[in-house]
């Protein structure tokens, strides 16, 4: 009498497996893609020379300002400011991670090679918040100490990394700048077109809030501007944002965003063919 084996059966692959392969593979689209090292790259370059030129710039000016200036100078302020601009470049590059496949083709074999689309976006998302998380925070960390010490050399106001509060508004700057990479790629799965997302990047973190705040005092959509997620990021890394809820309302509001914007994502994958 025989027994029955199943040593010839093919295994079906535990769900830790899939993560793992999944993550394996859009780290290895990643690297290969040369469009995102690139823009990665420039992101990081591109922030903190802004930074610092903008400190330099104030060293300069600093002189003919009046002693009402001179007062109300934030030198963490002026030396994160570059944060405002740095979100979009963020969220381009998360835009890449997906809007590239869909330009190349590449997704059909993604999707071919992993059926499950919600895996696959889990893994993007995944791999591109560590990422972006590692680069804003060498983006916020080497921006603060050379624009600090721009300032110090210049002989204006200046913080140090242990001041009061100083830590926790990098971290909220970190924070922003991921979770605008995060939005971005939530944006590129819903728009599928690098075109489309990169204008619906720059018109969220920088359109909307000037058209907002254009409206006059008594619109309806005025009271939206401090709920915006531009104005809820700044409110994390120290800009004062009118009327806002304060640090935890401004985390509470971009966790909101991606969550809803996550959430639109799953749904377009699903009931889109692609």
């Amino acid at each position: 009498m025989t027994q029955a084996t199943d040593a010839g059966l093919p295994r079906t692959p535990t769900p830790v497996l899939r993560a793992r392969a999944a993550m394996g593979a859009e780290w290895i689209k990643l690297r290969s893609l040369r469009s995102i090292p690139v823009t990665l790259a420039v992101t990081v370059v591109l922030c903190i020379a802004f930074a610092d030129n903008v400190c330099s710039n104030n060293v300069a000016n600093y002189p003919t300002l009046g002693a009402a200036g001179k007062a109300a100078f934030d030198p963490l302020f002026v030396n994160l400011n570059f944060v405002q601009v740095g979100v979009i470049f963020f969220g381009v590059l998360g835009a890449l991670m997906v809007t590239n496949e869909y330009g190349n083709g590449l997704i059909r074999a993604t999707f071919t090679a992993t059926p499950q689309r919600v895996l696959v976006l889990a893994a993007k998302t995944g791999l591109l918040g560590l990422v972006a998380f590692l680069a804003s925070s060498v983006t916020i960390l080497v921006a603060f100490l050379t624009g600090q010490a721009v300032l110090s050399s210049g002989h204006l106001p200046s913080v140090s990394l242990g001041a009061p509060g100083v830590a926790g508004h990098l971290f909220g700057a970190i924070c922003y700048l991921t979770a605008a990479g995060l939005i971005g790629v939530f944006i590129g799965v819903l728009a599928r077109s690098t075109a489309i997302a990169f204008t619906s990047v720059f018109g969220l973190f920088l359109v909307l809030p000037i058209l907002v705040d254009k409206l006059p005092h008594n619109a309806a959509w005025k009271h939206a501007g401090p709920y915006l997620p531009s104005n809820a990021g700044d409110s994390l890394w120290g800009m004062r944002v009118q009327d806002f809820l304060g640090t935890t309302g401004a985390a509470l509001t971009l966790a909101a965003y991606l969550v809803v914007l996550g959430a639109a994502a799953v749904v377009s994958l699903r009931s889109r063919d692609v």
